[in-house]
């Protein structure tokens, strides 16, 4: 299920919690499968999602390094960005040398859910700064204009993704990467990009869901569950994170720097969650 491999989980009471409502949730193959939509939900589907989703949002909050909150200041592109370690380097951001991640790494570290959603951001905005044209701004992620026109679409989508993410050696690192794939690919391969603020909402999105599946899909969760039962229930889920998150405000990006690119994702992030488990409406 998911990005979860064979992580065994943080097995936290909140954890649990988030668990119990999954578990909660109805299980029948129509809940969608497929490219189906999931159905309309009913009161009683709607009261256990906002259950799951709450106990969701709690376990991430206490989960994060940063207590759901990016630093007053925002994080330096530094903390953020694989950093490059070795020789033959150069404009395209250390090819050559072997990279320093950046974020989570190994059972003993923090969960890093609003920094990583900030890598992420990061990682889009390098995809916008292509498809303008912008040199200056692919810069500032140690990124060269020239060379990554030099590369087909799908390759330039990867050649950002590593230089800004690295290598995914945690199932919370493959769960972001999977997440701004999403994304960067929509700006690089599709014709028509999306909105920079759609994108950025859906990117935070798409993070605390897919994050959310490294511990749902870990300990066995869905039980006795089918396959097609449990991307019914994962549908359901990313569509009730969908409706409860569409109307999150996100400032303008178009004229932000990198850096402001990325402290706006942290700061939505931080709101997401405190939405997801305020009174349910």
């Amino acid at each position: 299920m998911g990005t979860s491999g064979s992580y065994g989980g943080s097995g936290s009471a909140d954890w649990k919690h988030a668990h119990d409502a999954f578990d909660a949730l109805p299980s029948s193959s129509s809940s969608g499968t497929g490219n189906q939509d999931p159905p309309d939900t009913t009161d009683g589907q709607q009261q256990v999602l906002d259950n799951l989703v709450s106990a969701l949002s709690t376990a991430l909050h206490k989960d994060d390094a940063d207590h759901g909150s990016p630093p007053a200041t925002g994080y330096p592109l530094s903390a953020l960005l694989t950093s490059p370690r070795g020789s033959g380097g150069g404009g395209g951001g250390g090819v050559g040398g072997t990279r320093v991640p950046t974020g989570r790494a190994g059972a003993g570290s923090r969960r890093q859910v609003i920094k990583g959603s900030a890598r992420g951001a990061a990682a889009l905005a390098g995809a916008y700064a292509l498809r303008n044209g912008d040199a200056s701004r692919l810069q500032e992620l140690g990124l060269d204009l020239t060379e990554l026109r030099s590369l087909r679409p799908l390759a330039q989508v990867s050649r950002i993704l590593q230089a800004v993410l690295g290598d995914a050696g945690h199932p919370d690192e493959a769960a972001l990467r999977k997440a701004a794939t999403r994304y960067v690919k929509a700006v690089l391969v599709d014709p028509e990009p999306p909105v920079q603020q759609d994108a950025l909402r859906g990117l935070v999105i798409e993070w605390i869901y897919e994050l959310s599946l490294v511990e749902l899909g870990s300990q066995k969760a869905e039980g006795n569950l089918t396959a097609q039962e449990a991307i019914g229930k994962q549908r359901l889920v990313r569509s009730w994170l969908e409706r409860r998150l569409k109307q999150i405000d996100v400032p303008d990006t178009r004229s932000m720097t990198v850096r402001e690119f990325t402290a706006t994702a942290a700061e939505v992030t931080g709101e997401a969650l405190r939405m997801l488990r305020a009174r349910r409406s």
